[in-house]
């Protein structure tokens, strides 16, 4: 049934689209968006830079829309039920914009006039995703053909480095380098607002009344199996207690889970924070950083402080899912299998700065805090 499902769903996009592809286009953007981070920056410096085009922004529901507020953006949330809507606007506007995989794109035949740019929602990559994602290879042969429909269209694929062109190359299946903007990042400029990054920092601290404590923040990255039964891999409860008072250990958990995983009662150095806070902010807010396949580290790099990778889960999550080649050479240190030795190394403070400095820059070679600002540059001359 679910094939069917999708099936149909797709003879419609595809029949709306070649409806549509005769409309007449228009002098708009139409966005589809899954993450804020780059879609905030970007909103912001079109507003700086007086680049205010009728900007319709299909949106994750999950999103608070209200970040994006602007009066020249109609923000609309993304469902099944506006698809004839979202195929009319993506096949009748000038620039389209995205930041994920969305299978209606392959119904979509850009024409001449058009330009649609892939600004995805990280700038690093730790997992496999796309066509290098290992469950890929059990998919149907329709699926994989609907696939790489969805990566052709994506004209033009923002990057922030070197590194992370070769992973797209391998992911979206793109062999022409003329189609990588290397323009940066823009959720990156973020972390070059030394400004900003200090009140945010100082904000937090106050609200969750942190004092002189160092926060440990850990940010695991989401897992398939957890909707059904949510498990944290780093004993809290003991990493906590081996902490101790001079530490405040901060949980950043997937929304789909933070709700259903089971906590250790709540201690004065344990806190679990709203799911829905802003990564980038938390980030910033936090002086050390435990994390394992996520990309939070290749940003938390640019503040040059201590990441720590804990993954005792490795082989089992790469044999499944699949990891970059060459993971453990990649990252800027150890791999971590416990929560004591995890919490030996942090109380050691055995991060190599020097190695996360460098990680930092390499892959995040095109940032320099003007990104978003290029970017808006680039849209501005194909609109």
């Amino acid at each position: 049934m679910n094939k069917l499902l999708v099936s149909l769903y797709m003879l419609a996009a595809t029949l709306c689209s070649k409806l549509f592809r005769h409309f007449k286009l228009q002098t708009k953007t139409v966005m589809m968006i899954s993450f804020s981070d780059n879609p905030e920056q970007l909103f912001q410096d079109m507003e700086a830079e007086h680049f205010t085009p009728e900007t319709i922004v299909y949106y994750d529901p999950r999103l608070d829309s209200s970040q994006f507020a602007r009066n020249f953006i109609q923000m609309i949330p993304l469902t099944k039920k506006n698809l004839v809507s979202r195929l009319y606007h993506l096949n009748t506007a000038k620039v389209v914009i995205i930041d994920n995989y969305f299978p209606e794109l392959a119904s979509v035949e850009w024409r001449t006039d058009v330009t649609c740019v892939q600004i995805w929602h990280a700038d690093g990559a730790l997992k496999r995703f796309a066509w290098e994602d290992k469950t890929v290879s059990a998919r149907s042969e329709s699926d994989q053909k609907r696939f790489k429909a969805v990566y052709r269209s994506f004209q033009h694929v923002l990057v922030g480095s070197d590194e992370m062109t070769k992973i797209f190359k391998r992911s979206f299946l793109i062999e022409d380098d003329s189609r990588f903007l290397k323009l940066g990042v823009p959720s990156t400029d973020y972390f070059f607002d030394q400004e900003k990054i200090e009140k945010t920092r100082s904000d937090y601290r106050a609200k969750w009344a942190t004092g002189s404590r160092k926060t440990v923040l850990y940010a695991p990255t989401f897992r398939d199996q957890e909707l059904d039964s949510p498990q944290l891999l780093l004993d809290v409860q003991k990493a906590a207690d081996m902490l101790g008072a001079d530490y405040q250990l901060l949980l950043k958990l997937h929304p789909a889970i933070s709700g259903n995983v089971e906590l250790p009662q709540a201690k004065g150095n344990i806190l679990l924070l709203d799911s829905q806070l802003p990564m980038k902010e938390v980030l910033a807010a936090s002086d050390i950083l435990l994390t394992d396949y996520s990309s939070t580290p290749f940003e938390f790099a640019l503040l040059k402080r201590p990441i720590y990778f804990f993954a005792p889960d490795l082989e089992k999550y790469d044999k499944e899912r699949g990891l970059v080649q060459g993971f453990e050479k990649m990252i800027p240190g150890p791999v971590y299998r416990s929560t004591e030795e995890l919490v030996e190394a942090i109380k050691k403070e055995a991060a190599d700065l020097k190695k996360i400095a460098h990680f930092g820059q390499k892959w995040n070679k095109f940032a320099d805090g003007e990104s978003g600002k290029r970017l808006v540059h680039y849209l501005k001359d194909k609109l």
